[in-house]
């Protein structure tokens, strides 16, 4: 590390501090950057002009299964701009010219990945056939 710090011409001595800062050793300082520097965005924003949509929106997760489905499924979490707005997960799904859109709470979404993890478990085949689907 120090031979890094010497080939590029800079050294690693340590510096003083002014004397009426006082800070306990280890003390690190964040500065604002990235997802710090705008608080006015959750952290899971895609600051993507969130002021003409009315709301804050996630990245959509596309539910590709690498096989031909019957229509598309995204998902993402969404925020109004009104500041006791609760964050919801969106499920839009688009067949052809038709688009669906449901929203749920993230207590309903969670009880929805139980219910799903189970229903999965249960349609799960006997290992008697290799595991297979």
């Amino acid at each position: 590390m120090i031979a890094e710090v010497v080939k590029v011409g800079l050294s690693a001595h340590p510096g003083g501090m002014a004397a009426d800062v006082e800070r306990p050793c280890g003390y690190v300082h964040v500065f604002p950057t990235g997802n710090l520097a705008d608080p006015s965005h959750p952290r899971w924003c895609d600051r993507d002009d969130c002021q003409r949509r009315g709301q804050h929106r996630s990245q959509a997760s596309h539910l590709d299964t690498n096989r031909p489905e019957t229509f598309i499924v995204d998902v993402c979490v969404v925020q109004a701009l009104h500041p006791a707005a609760e964050p919801m997960v969106n499920l839009a799904s688009v067949e052809g010219d038709a688009t669906a859109c449901l929203f749920l709470s993230l207590g309903q979404t969670r009880v929805l990945r139980y219910r799903l993890a189970s229903l999965l478990d249960a349609a799960r085949p006997a290992r008697n056939n290799g595991g297979r689907w």
